[in-house]
């Protein structure tokens, strides 16, 4: 067990994310890189605190780790949140002048009030912590690199608001090309279903088979380019019906190589959506969990809260967040 030394720590938090341009298909299990260009949102509570929170420490002894309150093993396997400590630990011990040899990084990590994207949150917030204790000495570009082993979409919870993961010729970046005041004027209710969702890893490794998966390659490089047009003239809700044109698309796709995510009361809820279209500007995602993430003007939230009762398992009132922070730090 860890024990404190100087009480050296960071504390960051970083929040969830959801899809815009939505991602299937990585590289491999080891270091998890995106095979085609992707979007995607921070999200927080529109009221309530929606965040991961995790805090590195510096101790003696053997490293621990907990998330939400249970003990996670040590490992060295790139997903687990030791490999990229013990990566930057050199870095982090020279910044602080202490010796490597007599000192351990450990973490306590827990999730508040989030609907999906936990391990985007997590890896990003943890992230933010090597960043302090490294005194800024680790590239973000390198460090988002291994913080993609953790969570494939953990860039988006690093920079916050809207994002956009590029992939050209095999190199992986993520730019933020609007932060969240951009969206002051919207909110997102996200509408649970008590239903087990797919793990990530069935809908990378079925979508690749599709013989339609090149042209879904092609097809998010052009929605990024369009998505960065609509980001340059602040067109939020043109923004937001990308991403429910993307989510037909995305869906259509992995449901052709067997992957079902939308459930018919989820599909339920878009068909009266779609309907509601016809009336007043509102807009869903639907990523691979189980929720209905609807986006509308704040000012319409209310109504279409209430028009939408009993169609789901729960609510949640959200908005659009910004980038991974520190919250909590002691260097000395």
């Amino acid at each position: 067990m860890t024990t404190s030394d100087d009480g050296y720590y960071a504390e960051a938090v970083a929040y969830p994310t959801i899809g815009i341009i939505l991602l299937g298909g990585i590289s491999d299990k080891i270091h998890r890189n995106p095979l085609h260009t992707s979007a995607g949102i921070a999200y927080t509570g529109l009221n309530d605190v929606v965040e991961a929170r995790t805090r590195v420490c510096i101790g003696t002894g053997t490293p621990s780790g907990s998330i939400n309150g249970e003990h996670v093993e040590y490992s060295e396997s790139s997903r687990s949140p030791f490999y990229v400590l013990d990566k930057y630990s050199k870095v982090i011990f020279k910044n602080l002048g202490l010796k490597p040899e007599n000192h351990s990084l450990s973490f306590t990590s827990s999730n508040i009030g989030i609907l999906s994207g936990s391990s985007d949150a997590g890896a990003a917030a943890i992230g933010t912590d090597i960043e302090v204790l490294s005194g800024g000495g680790v590239p973000k570009f390198e460090l988002e690199a291994d913080l993609r082993a953790i969570s494939e979409s953990a860039g988006r919870s690093f920079y916050g608001g809207l994002s956009i993961t590029w992939v050209r010729d095999g190199e992986v970046t993520t730019e933020r090309v609007l932060d969240e005041s951009a969206f002051n004027d919207y909110g997102i209710l996200g509408c649970r279903f008590n239903v087990a969702r797919n793990p990530s890893d069935r809908i990378h490794e079925n979508v690749v088979k599709s013989p339609d998966y090149k042209k879904r390659i092609d097809s998010t490089q052009r929605k990024a380019s369009l998505l960065m047009k609509k980001a340059e003239d602040a067109d939020i809700e043109g923004i937001f019906d990308l991403a429910h044109e993307d989510t037909r698309e995305y869906h259509r796709l992995i449901e052709s190589v067997g992957v079902h995510v939308i459930t018919p009361r989820m599909g339920k809820l878009m068909d009266y959506i779609d309907g509601l279209r016809k009336q007043m500007w509102v807009s869903y995602i639907v990523t691979g969990g189980s929720n209905v993430f609807i986006v509308a003007r704040k000012r319409d939230l209310s109504d279409i809260m209430q028009s939408v009762e009993g169609l789901y398992d729960g609510i949640s009132l959200l908005r659009v967040a910004g980038s991974s922070r520190p919250i909590s730090v002691k260097l000395s």
